[in-house]
C-alpha cells in the first residue's frame, strides 16, 4: 500500500526518547478486530501541567495484513510522585490524528476513541528527571520576588546562628519562668534572677542579655530542663543530633530575620576549580568564590548570588545572567557541582526550572478527607490583600481566605471551603477566584501554587508545583523563599512567617532544596513551642526542605499528602486491566541525564507483521536511509602484504590472479624496476616493515 510522502516524511522525522525508557514499546492494542499498534512519543512540551506529545501510530483493520501508518498528537495528565522521582499516564487525550486519504474521517475518530480509553490503563511510569531532559518548552510562573543582600555574619570558629525576629516577645510559662517566642531557640529568662538560659541539643547556654554573649555551662536549671522537654520540636526525629565539633559546644550568634551564618574553619583556605579562573573556599560549608581576574568574592545563598570586594563587605545582589563566564565551567562532577543549577545558561538551570514544574499530584477522597482544625487567636480577623477583593485571615497560622461569601481553606496542598470561618470544612471543587493574583509580598503567596485539576462526584484530583514549599524562578534560576519579610502576628500567640534566609539552603538536582551541612543551621535546634507543636517557624512540618548533614542523612522530605486519610495517588479507576504479559520491570528514576544510546538515525517505525528479515551483511550503514547506497566501509586490516587498497564491497569476490599463489602477490611494481617473483617480493617487503 503506498503512503501519503507527508506522512511517510513524519514518521521518519519523529525522535522516539523521553517518555519512557521501557523496551516494551511499541504497544499493541487489539480491540474491535483492529490492532493498533503505538510506537514510543517523543515529549515536546509541558503546558499548564499537560505534556503534549507526537508519536508514530499504526493501525491493521480486520481482514488485512498490511498495517496503515500515521502520526498522532497528545496531550496527556502524569500523576506525580516527586518523592520517589517518578510519574504516571492517568489521561490522555488525542488532540490530531493523521492518516493517509484512504482512511475515512469515521474510521480516524474510532481510532482515537479506542487510544484515548486504552493507553491509561496500560500503567506507564517514567522517571520525571527522563521527562524534565526530553522537553524542549516549559511553562513557567516567573516570580516577582526580592533579592536584597541578607546580613553576612561570617565566623572563624564553630557556631550557631539564633534568630530573634524582631525585639524579643515574652510569655509568662509559671512563676519562675517567661520564654522568648519570637525565636527560633528555645531562651527561656529566670523571673528572679533576670539570668536568660539557651537549650541548643544537648548544649545548655546562659547570658545576662538576650542578644549574649552567650556562656556554655554544664546543665540548665532542673525544672527549665522539664519545660524545655516539653516543648521540644514535635518528633524525635528532630531532635536526634547535636552537631559539634569534637564534642565541644558552638558558639552562640544571635542575628535577626534576613541574617545568614557563614562558617569558616578558621582563616580561609583556598583551592582552585578546575578549568577556570575560581577559588573556591574549601574550609567552609558554604558556596564562597573569589574569581583570579576581577579580585571579586562571589557567595550563593538560598539561590541567590552577591558580589563583594573584601569579604567582610558590603554584599551586593548579582544575577546570575552577569557571573563570570568561569562559572559555567564548573565541573559538575566536582565539589561545587551543585552550584550549576544556579547559574543561568547551563543544562542543570534548565533542568532545575523545568523540574519546578512538575506538580505533586494526589486523589482526594471527599467522603474521608478531613481538613486540619483551624486555630485562631480570638475570633476570626480578616483583611483585604492590597489591590484585590480578596481577603485573608490574620489572626491564624492557617491559610484562611474569604471570597465573597464563600471560605477558602488552603490545608496541606488541599482547598477546603465552608459558609463559616470555623468550619465544617469540605473538599473544594474550586479555588478562590483571584488567588493566581497574590503577589509575593504577601504571606500567602505560596497558595497560589496549589491546584485542582478534575473532580467527580467523589474524587478531587489536586497537585502543588514546588512554589508551595518556596521554589521560583527568578531570571533563569530558581530561588528558595521569596526574599520578603512578613509581619508575623502577635497577639498574645506569635505566629511566624516563612523564612528566606538564615538557614543556608541550598540546592542540587539530586535532592532539591535542603538546609545547610553546617553549624550555621542545626536542625535540631528549631521549632521549639510550649503551646502548640513545634510547627510555628514554617507551618506543618512537611513545609521545611529536608537536611542534610555531612555526617549523615536527616529528616527526608515528606510531601503533605503522605500518609492523610482520604488521600492517595492520583489514579484512575481501570476496569480493563492491562494484560500481564506487560513488563513488570520499569524506568528507575535518574539523578543526571542519561546518555542517549539510540542510533541517530530514524529509528524502525515501521511495526514488523512479518518474518525477520535475514541480518544484511557487515558493515551496515547507519548515516544514510536505507534508500541511498551505503558507503564504501574502510578496509579492514589485512596481514598479507598488499599492493592497493581494498576498494570493492566485500560482498563481491576478488579478481582471481594469473598465477594463483599462497598469499597474495606483491603486484604494483614501477615500470623502471625490474619485475621480481612473488617470493622476492614478499622477502623484501618484510625486510622494509
Amino acid at each position: 500500500m503506498k503512503y501519503p510522502v507527508s506522512i511517510l516524511l513524519l514518521i521518519v522525522l519523529i525522535n522516539f526518547k523521553g517518555f519512557s525508557q521501557d523496551s516494551s514499546w511499541p504497544y499493541e492494542i487489539n480491540k474491535n478486530s483492529y490492532i493498533i499498534k503505538v510506537y514510543e512519543p517523543e515529549n515536546e512540551t509541558y503546558i499548564n501541567h499537560k505534556v503534549k506529545s507526537k508519536a508514530a501510530i499504526s493501525i491493521q483493520p480486520p481482514k488485512s495484513t498490511t498495517p496503515i501508518f500515521g502520526v498522532m498528537w497528545t496531550t496527556a495528565l502524569l500523576d506525580a510522585d516527586r518523592q520517589n522521582k517518578m510519574a504516571k499516564l492517568v489521561s490522555l487525550q488525542v488532540d490530531e490524528i493523521r492518516f493517509p486519504e484512504t482512511v475515512s474521517k469515521l474510521e480516524q475518530d474510532k481510532f482515537k476513541n479506542i487510544v484515548e480509553a486504552e493507553i491509561p490503563q496500560w500503567d506507564i511510569e517514567i522517571s520525571i528527571q527522563d521527562l524534565v531532559n526530553s522537553l524542549n518548552e516549559v511553562s513557567a510562573h516567573v516570580s516577582d520576588i526580592r533579592a536584597d543582600a541578607p546580613k553576612f555574619i561570617f565566623a572563624t570558629q564553630p557556631s550557631v546562628l539564633v534568630i530573634i525576629d524582631g525585639t524579643p516577645k515574652f510569655k509568662s510559662i509559671d512563676k519562675s519562668y517567661e520564654l522568648i517566642q519570637n525565636s527560633t531557640a528555645f531562651i527561656a529568662k529566670d523571673k528572679s534572677s533576670s539570668m536568660y538560659y539557651l537549650k541548643g541539643g544537648d548544649f545548655w547556654y546562659s547570658a545576662s542579655n538576650p542578644t549574649g554573649p552567650w556562656t556554655s555551662i554544664k546543665k540548665g536549671p532542673k525544672k527549665l530542663k522539664k519545660i524545655a522537654e516539653e516543648s521540644s520540636p514535635d518528633t524525635k526525629s528532630d531532635a536526634e543530633d547535636s552537631p559539634t565539633y569534637d564534642g565541644r559546644p558552638p558558639k552562640i550568634v544571635i542575628g535577626s530575620v534576613g541574617s545568614e551564618l557563614i562558617n569558616i574553619d578558621g582563616e580561609p583556605s583556598f583551592a582552585p576549580l578546575q578549568n577556570t579562573n575560581l577559588l573556591h573556599v574549601k574550609n567552609s560549608d558554604s558556596d564562597l568564590f573569589l574569581d583570579v581576574k576581577s579580585q571579586n568574592y562571589y557567595i550563593l545563598t538560598s539561590g541567590r548570588w552577591f558580589k563583594s570586594k573584601t569579604i567582610e563587605g558590603p554584599w551586593q545582589h548579582l544575577l546570575s545572567d552577569e557571573l563570570p563566564n568561569d562559572f559555567r565551567s564548573i565541573d559538575p562532577e566536582g565539589d561545587k557541582g551543585h552550584t550549576l543549577a544556579s547559574i543561568a545558561g547551563t543544562q542543570e538551570a534548565q533542568n532545575a526550572i523545568y523540574d519546578a514544574q512538575i506538580p505533586q499530584t494526589a486523589a482526594v477522597d471527599r467522603a474521608t478527607t478531613k481538613a486540619s482544625q483551624v486555630k485562631y487567636d480570638g475570633t476570626p480577623k480578616f483583611e483585604t490583600i492590597k489591590g484585590l477583593n480578596l481577603q485573608y485571615a490574620i489572626n491564624t497560622e492557617s491559610s484562611v481566605f474569604k471570597d465573597g461569601s464563600t471560605y477558602y481553606l488552603c490545608d496541606n496542598g488541599i482547598w477546603f471551603e465552608s459558609s463559616s470561618p470555623t468550619g465544617k470544612w469540605i473538599v473544594s471543587d474550586d479555588r478562590p477566584k483571584e488567588v493566581t493574583k497574590i503577589p509575593a509580598s504577601h504571606p500567602t503567596y505560596h497558595t497560589k501554587y496549589v491546584y485542582i485539576y478534575e473532580t467527580t462526584p467523589t474524587i478531587v484530583y489536586v497537585g502543588y508545583t514546588p512554589g508551595y514549599s518556596g521554589s521560583y524562578i527568578y531570571h533563569n534560576t530558581i530561588v528558595y523563599g521569596t526574599g520578603y519579610y512578613y509581619n508575623p502576628w502577635y497577639n498574645g500567640y506569635y505566629y511566624h512567617r516563612r523564612y528566606t534566609y538564615g538557614f543556608n539552603i541550598r540546592y542540587n538536582s539530586w535532592n532539591g532544596w535542603s538546609f545547610g551541612f553546617s553549624f550555621g543551621s542545626p536542625y535540631s535546634w528549631w521549632g521549639y513551642s510550649y503551646w502548640r507543636p513545634g510547627w510555628n517557624h514554617w507551618g506543618p512540618h512537611y513545609y521545611r526542605p529536608p537536611y542534610y548533614h555531612r555526617r549523615g542523612y536527616y529528616r527526608p522530605y515528606r510531601p503533605p499528602y503522605y500518609r492523610r486519610d482520604g488521600v492517595a495517588a492520583y489514579t484512575r479507576p481501570i476496569v480493563n486491566p492491562r494484560p500481564t504479559t506487560r513488563p513488570g520491570t520499569r524506568p528507575l528514576p535518574k539523578p543526571v541525564p542519561r546518555p542517549d544510546t539510540r542510533p541517530a538515525t530514524k529509528p524502525n517505525t515501521r511495526p514488523n507483521t512479518r518474518p525477520t528479515p535475514q541480518p544484511l551483511p557487515k558493515p551496515i550503514p547507519n548515516t544514510r536511509p536505507n534508500t541511498r547506497p551505503a558507503p564504501r566501509p574502510k578496509p579492514k586490516p589485512n596481514p598479507r602484504p598488499t599492493s592497493k587498497p581494498y576498494t570493492r564491497p566485500n560482498t563481491r569476490p576478488a579478481p582471481k590472479p594469473t598465477v594463483r599463489p599462497s598469499v597474495r602477490p606483491y603486484t604494483r611494481a614501477t615500470p623502471s624496476r625490474k619485475r621480481t617473483s612473488t617470493r622476492s617480493s614478499i622477502r623484501t617487503m618484510n625486510r622494509r616493515g
